[in-house]
């Protein structure tokens, strides 16, 4: 197994999506990894399609708690790779993601975090590009108002995901990392300007809506205390109001449907 690069997927009911998205690993043109699959609580094929695959590199394990966080801590701890790659089960990586990445880090050997810019499809999105900032500076600037690094996309040096405390149990896990790595000034943030994953918009990533924006308004409202910055309240503040404005435009968009208003916002 290398010690040098692991890919930690967490899948939990995935049967849809799981084997594209491993597909999509397997078939990567960067070949020495190890890939760490952690299966939480499926009730449908998930653990039986994990297992249909027979390629060494691949190490399963299966949990019946159904928290990511705690799945995705539990697969940082079952290996030793210096950098660890996220992937979701219902994504698809590009087949150069890490060549490009690793070549990336190879030649800026201060970065500790690395995403990229990234495809959106599914629904009835039409498939575009989602341009992401790139430089450290750039990426922590933004990351109060937008989250300037996808969790999927990311590439991450293991003993400083280690030694945060590694995910917090949070519906924002990926955002309580970002904030709680950004505190330490000598973390470094990039992402490679070109799109190296395709990042599928489904119907189940609506289950956790509600809770997933105002986990984030709490956690940026705690940076705001530790870090004693206005800007980050502020960010709690905005992302409040956000899930408040989309609440009322979904609301508005209903009543238009079955003819209560007139025209649709």
């Amino acid at each position: 197994m290398s010690n040098e690069l692991a890919v930690l997927m967490c899948a939990s009911n995935a049967e849809s999506t799981l084997a594209t998205a491993i597909e999509s690993i397997l078939l990567q043109t960067y070949r020495e990894f190890e890939f760490v699959i952690v299966e939480n609580g499926s009730t449908d094929g998930t653990w039986e399609i994990i297992a249909s695959f027979k390629d060494p590199r691949i190490r399963a394990f299966r949990t019946e708690i159904r928290r990511l966080p705690f799945n995705l801590n539990f697969g940082l701890l079952q290996t030793r790779a210096k950098w660890v790659a996220r992937m979701d089960a219902d994504d698809i990586a590009l087949p150069q993601r890490f060549e490009r990445q690793m070549a990336f880090l190879l030649a800026n050997p201060g970065i500790d975090v690395l995403g990229s810019s990234f495809h959106i499809f599914g629904n009835d999105f039409a498939e575009r590009v989602i341009e992401m900032p790139t430089t450290d500076r750039e990426i922590r600037k933004s990351l109060p108002f937008f989250l300037s690094l996808c969790h999927p996309t990311v590439v991450m040096r293991r003993e400083k995901i280690i030694s945060v405390g590694g995910y917090g149990l949070t519906y924002s896990e990926d955002l309580d990392l970002w904030l709680r790595l950004s505190r330490d000034k000598s973390v470094r943030f990039a992402n490679v300007p070109e799109s190296l994953l395709k990042y599928r918009i489904h119907q189940k990533q609506a289950k956790g809506f509600r809770e997933s924006y105002f986990a984030a308004a709490a956690v940026l409202y705690r940076e705001a205390l530790i870090q004693s910055s206005v800007r980050y309240f502020l960010a709690s503040l905005f992302m409040v109001a956000k899930y408040s404005v989309g609440n009322i435009v979904g609301v508005k968009r209903v009543l238009t449907k079955f003819g209560f208003l007139k025209k649709s916002f």
